[in-house]
């Protein structure tokens, strides 16, 4: 008879120990406990867009400065010139790829900075940058991820 008291009181200290270990935790509001993670901080780091990098991407250069530009992939090919309102379109770009698009003018040398800021926009894998006079510190560099991320430095 003392044994099975012992095993009832046994039993009963590990379903009073299991009990309270778990309904504590299941009558918690998982929200509170561990709050949504904050994966997005602003900064450079972050895309300002994506495309598709299993289907065919072409870049649409779009010149609306009031000057004469170049660009050039950043992998040794020679530079190409954008004209004052021209459109260049490049077409099967493979990723990744960094295009620098640049103002080669004598008074662009001497400034600072470029001056050119970057307007994105994309439809059907087919990415636009149009490329506009900036008031302040430009970007210099386009550069499309192997996962499709596009950046802007």
């Amino acid at each position: 008879m003392q044994q099975l008291t012992r095993r009832k009181f046994w039993l009963v200290a590990a379903v009073t120990l299991a009990m309270g270990i778990t309904v504590p935790v299941l009558a918690q509001n998982p929200t509170q406990q561990n709050p949504p993670a904050r994966t997005y901080h602003p900064g450079y780091w972050q895309p300002v867009a994506r495309i598709n990098p299993k289907e065919p991407v072409t870049v649409v250069l779009n010149n609306q400065t009031k000057s004469s530009l170049k660009y050039n992939f950043l992998d040794g090919r020679a530079d190409s010139d954008l004209a004052v309102g021209a459109t260049q379109q490049l077409k099967n770009v493979s990723l990744p790829v960094n295009i620098a698009i640049y103002d080669p003018s004598a008074e662009a040398a001497t400034r600072e900075v470029d001056g050119l800021r970057y307007e994105t926009a994309i439809a059907n894998n087919v990415l636009t940058v149009t490329v506009m006079p900036a008031q302040s510190t430009g970007y210099h560099v386009l550069n499309i991820a192997r996962n499709g991320g596009i950046y802007k430095y």
